[in-house]
């Protein structure tokens, strides 16, 4: 649909259609589906059996695992340019996390029967998702590897970089970006209380490097967030 086509982040460089061949893109997005969802609401749930590729176009969404204790554990949050719902669309199994809007969201949805049918008339497109999911699976470890051995300054300096390039294609340094995200849910991805990221964050805001606001931080100097990131405890 050309509604689709028109609003698709095609810029950002963390979705997965960005890792297909450039004459193909706009026609894989066009077999996709806008849907809206209100924040809080759920996208699927855990063990649900729903086998669709999401993109956001607006918003951000956030995965969780729910713990022993009923707990809600974020994994990640994802803004807009943010993939998520490949494993259950590649292999049909039941979902292992939960997705929820974490603000008033659109999402672009492609089913994985249409992604089947598109790839016998275009077998490149697999190669391309599998360059896809192979750079997700070392994201996945990098930030495995970083809570085992860097510090929470450290973390969370990556994790806001990150952030900021799921949404900036060729992302300028020396511009300021704005990502969407609330340190609670920083916190949460990264397993420790909102305090501990409140205080990181008012160290570099007074030093600079960024601005906080309600549900969003303006990171003002990422070449200074890259050497926070790099800093030998």
């Amino acid at each position: 649909m050309l509604a689709v086509v028109n609003r698709y982040p095609f810029d950002a460089t963390q979705q997965w259609v960005s890792y297909l061949p450039k004459d193909l893109q706009s026609l894989v997005v066009a077999e996709m589906e806008l849907r809206d969802y209100k924040r809080g609401e759920t996208i699927y749930g855990l063990h649900s059996q729903t086998h669709e590729i999401y993109t956001v176009i607006d918003g951000s969404i956030k995965l969780t695992n729910a713990t022993e204790t009923g707990k809600d554990l974020a994994i990640i949050a994802l803004p807009r340019g943010g993939t998520f719902g490949e494993l259950s669309f590649i292999d049909n199994q039941p979902r292992q996390n939960i997705a929820i809007a974490a603000s008033d969201c659109t999402l672009a949805v492609l089913r994985s029967q249409q992604y089947l049918e598109l790839s016998k008339t275009y077998p490149q497109l697999n190669a391309g998702m599998l360059q896809f999911v192979t750079q997700r699976l070392r994201t996945l470890s990098d930030m495995h590897q970083d809570r085992n051995s860097l510090g929470l300054s450290q973390q969370l300096a990556k994790r806001l970089i990150l952030a900021s390039q799921y949404q900036q294609q060729d992302p300028d340094k020396d511009s300021a970006h704005v990502i969407t995200t609330s340190q609670d849910e920083l916190a949460s991805t990264l397993g420790v209380s909102r305090q501990h990221v409140n205080k990181a964050l008012k160290r570099w805001q007074t030093e600079g490097l960024l601005e906080v606001s309600y549900r969003k931080i303006k990171l003002l100097n990422i070449v200074g967030l890259e050497e926070k990131a790099n800093e030998i405890k």
